[in-house]
């Protein structure tokens, strides 16, 4: 598509969401495109995630890419004199240019692209924050969370700012990110995390005490978060926001939508904080044109996500670079391990049991028999599974991109009382042990598990367990007996679980690691494929099954 027609097409798009009050004269006008939650998706993809096939092509299912980024942000640039670019975290992890070249992609595209600022995002420190500190020297723009405290490491507190102030268009931006970071991610010892709207509130007073009036913020912290956020802040106009993934859309009953773009929500000032996020991978960018008025409250705005499809034309430049940043993982992760019957996406698999969490779990199972240890049980979080798989031929990249964080399986010695205690703790949302909050959920193996809502509707999607019963007998034939808790079982696990991660265990148990998990998914390919992707029944919600 020509970038004249991409202009036309915005045109189309755009949709007036406040309505300019007729006792309010806008003082200023700014252009805010926004991402987020990019996850190292540099190439085209599919709807699994994967590298577009020429059948994905041919349908006009092939989405993103560093290149059709280029073009949208380039022509959203040129169609307004004040514009600013921004990124609300997660450019970490995903897919083999972070799995193989690290940050190194990462810097080329994102300065490429000239971003005005970013926010940190959880897997920004996976590989541990002074690796993080020493990415965000190479960036060309700042790195900026209110609610981090890295006083303990200095490296990262002098790459990161609260926030920062634009001065040529008097705006003050202060970032944030979701205060389970220290459970979910690999920060480690040396950071903590604090109360966003907490945080938020303190900068905003800063800010205008140095007679900053416009301020937005941008934000790792999840959709609905945000809005809890916005109702307890002052000052905040505009919220660009991620890590939860959504897709808004300008009408928000439309199919898919997780709400409306922008999400407007009355803040402590009696003002309008709209929300903006554009769902993930790059699929889309969003922009938001903001008429601010005098008191620096917003008097319009006006805006859509761009779908970024082979309708969007891409950067030349920027798609041959892109070829060449491929190259040095071009054949390894081409390798050939197996075959799926049927494409499945990880959609369902932080809220219910999902086909690939069932797989995942199936190969820790048997990679641990590999390693003549018959285990029990098998467990893994939910967030683990980071994309889906299409039919056909499976490559080594496409199990990667699924299982991209080089968790390792271990193997774990748990009594009845303790597992049933963990398991419970998962669907309440709240270890029983500590009594603090669980980030995660699971996939599971060897265990049968009933549940029904706590609560109708609930938000935190708590559950209560009704029963729980273990795997008996051999594949062939499987009896189901109710956990016993004065049995000590065997429980095949990931790393991130064991050291703590999403507060599933709870106090972190040392374990050595057999075999990497993307292994172990792969051996376990090359053993039985090809795999017909289907849910087992292991965790059977009764409210929804009666």
């Amino acid at each position: 598509m020509k970038l004249q027609a991409i202009a036309l097409v915005l045109v189309a798009r755009l949709a007036v969401v406040a309505p300019l009050p007729t006792d309010i004269q806008p003082a200023f006008s700014l252009r805010i495109i926004h991402t987020n939650d990019l996850h190292a998706h540099y190439s085209p993809f599919n709807q699994y995630g994967s590298d577009c096939s020429d059948n994905d092509r041919a349908k006009g299912a092939c989405f993103g890419g560093a290149a059709r980024l280029t073009t949208t942000i380039n022509q959203l640039r040129s169609g307004h004199p004040n514009s600013l670019l921004l990124d609300a975290g997660d450019q970490a992890q995903g897919t083999l240019f972070y799995t193989v070249g690290k940050f190194n992609t990462t810097v080329q595209v994102m300065n490429s692209l000239r971003y005005d600022a970013m926010c940190i995002g959880n897997h920004e420190f996976d590989d541990g924050p002074d690796f993080l500190a020493t990415f965000f020297r190479k960036l060309n723009f700042p790195a900026i969370c209110a609610n981090i405290d890295t006083s303990g490491n200095p490296k990262l507190a002098a790459a990161v700012k609260p926030y920062i102030i634009i001065d040529r268009y008097q705006l003050g931006i202060i970032g944030y990110i979701t205060n389970t970071t220290g459970s979910i991610s690999s920060a480690g010892p040396t950071v903590s995390f604090t109360d966003a709207a907490t945080a938020v509130n303190k900068y905003v007073q800063i800010l205008r005490d140095k007679g900053i009036k416009r301020i937005i913020a941008v934000s790792h912290n999840g959709y609905h978060e945000d809005m809890d956020v916005a109702a307890r802040t002052h000052g905040l106009d505009l919220i660009v926001g991620g890590h939860s993934h959504t897709y808004l859309a300008l009408n928000a009953s439309e199919p898919g939508a997780g709400g409306a773009y922008p999400t407007p929500v009355a803040n402590l000032d009696g003002h309008t904080t709209f929300i903006v996020q554009a769902k993930a991978w790059g699929e889309y960018v969003g922009y938001v044109d903001v008429e601010f008025a005098q008191d620096g409250s917003v008097a319009a705005l006006s805006g859509a996500p761009i779908h970024m499809t082979l309708d969007v034309a891409e950067d030349p430049d920027m798609a041959a670079k892109v070829i060449e940043w491929r190259k040095p993982f071009e054949d390894y992760g081409n390798a050939l391990v197996g075959s799926m019957t049927a494409g499945v996406s990880n959609t369902n698999c932080k809220i219910r049991e999902c086909e690939l969490g069932d797989i995942a779990a199936d190969a820790m199972l048997w990679s641990l028999n590999q390693h003549g240890i018959s285990a029990d049980v098998a467990i893994i979080n939910g967030g683990g599974v980071r994309a889906g798989i299409a039919p056909g031929p499976t490559k080594v990249k496409d199990v990667l991109l699924v299982f991209p964080f080089g968790n390792s399986v271990v193997s774990l010695s748990i009594d009845g009382k303790q597992l049933e205690q963990i398991i419970v703790g998962v669907f309440r949302q709240v270890n029983v042990a500590n009594g603090r909050p669980i980030a995660g959920s699971l996939q599971i193996a060897g265990a049968r598990i009933k549940v029904h809502s706590a609560v109708p509707g609930a938000s935190n999607g708590a559950q209560v367990v009704d029963s729980i019963e273990i795997a008996e007998g051999s594949t062939n034939s499987t009896s189901w007996v109710p956990l016993d808790k004065t049995r000590v079982y065997r429980v095949a696990t990931l790393d991130f679980i064991s050291r703590g991660g999403d507060n599933i265990i709870g106090t972190p148990i040392d374990a050595p690691a057999l075999q990497g998990l993307d292994e172990a998914v792969e051996d376990y390919f090359r053993q039985f494929s090809p795999i017909t992707p289907r849910l087992a029944g292991r965790i059977i919600d009764t409210g929804l099954n009666k």
